[in-house]
């Protein structure tokens, strides 16, 4: 019995060691696709840290755009009043439900004063600026024409610094963008043209297939792996 077991123990150890059957060796396809697979994990990973910095990019402009807009303490409380309705909403806490009512009605007529205020202010400023222009038109003498004007274009100045401050965050908005879209096409054109030439190498034909992304409000074309064929 004993001789019966030895035997049969040396008869698997054969097999395991030598038969082709039970052999495990890579190939150069397997390592090439192993490269291949990698290397598009590493451009996903690339690509999604690229979309959420470009996200939180157009996320600061568009609420800076707001502040220059509608002016700071505005912006605020409607954000603020957006929490809160949202916890309203939420919420199936009757008392709670109380508290938050009484909370947006307090910002409501925070916000109305506010908005007030800034249309005041441009009423204030467009009435001005008419009366000027009426006086211009009916004066005669050049040296208090001048001195109009002078008022007049102060009046426009403070108009047209939201639209020069509005272009000047849309124009540094655009261009970090740009940079961000940039430079992940350009590593990942780079990781693509490593792994293309790496899995040539080892006898398997691979290209990039172009895949559209959105970053913010703009899209680009990125470039993961495929394999093609075999040499």
């Amino acid at each position: 019995m004993k001789k019966l077991l030895a035997l049969f123990f040396s008869t698997i150890l054969i097999f395991t060691t030598s038969s082709p059957i039970f052999a495990s060796e890579k190939t150069n396809y397997d390592e090439a696709l192993e490269k291949i697979e990698e290397t598009n994990l590493k451009i996903d990973e690339e690509i999604a840290k690229a979309v959420e910095k470009s996200d939180e990019l157009q996320a600061k402009y568009l609420l800076e755009l707001r502040e220059l807009e509608e002016g700071e303490e505005v912006v605020e409380l409607k954000i603020e009043k957006e929490e809160v309705t949202a916890e309203y909403v939420s919420t199936k806490d009757q008392q709670k439900k109380e508290k938050l009512k009484e909370k947006l009605a307090k910002i409501d007529e925070k916000l109305k004063k506010e908005e007030d205020k800034i249309d005041k202010k441009i009423e204030e400023l467009n009435t001005e600026l008419n009366e000027l222009t009426t006086q211009l038109m009916a004066e005669a003498d050049e040296e208090d024409k001048k001195k109009i004007i002078e008022k007049i274009e102060k009046i426009e100045e403070k108009f047209n610094k939201k639209y020069e401050k509005s272009k000047e965050l849309t124009e540094k908005y655009t261009e970090e963008l740009d940079k961000i879209i940039s430079d992940v096409f350009n590593k990942t054109l780079e990781m693509s043209a490593k792994t293309i030439e790496e899995a040539a190498e080892l006898g398997v034909i691979a290209e990039c297939s172009w895949k559209l992304v959105r970053f913010a409000d703009r899209e680009a074309w990125i470039d993961p792996l495929r394999v093609i064929g075999i040499k």
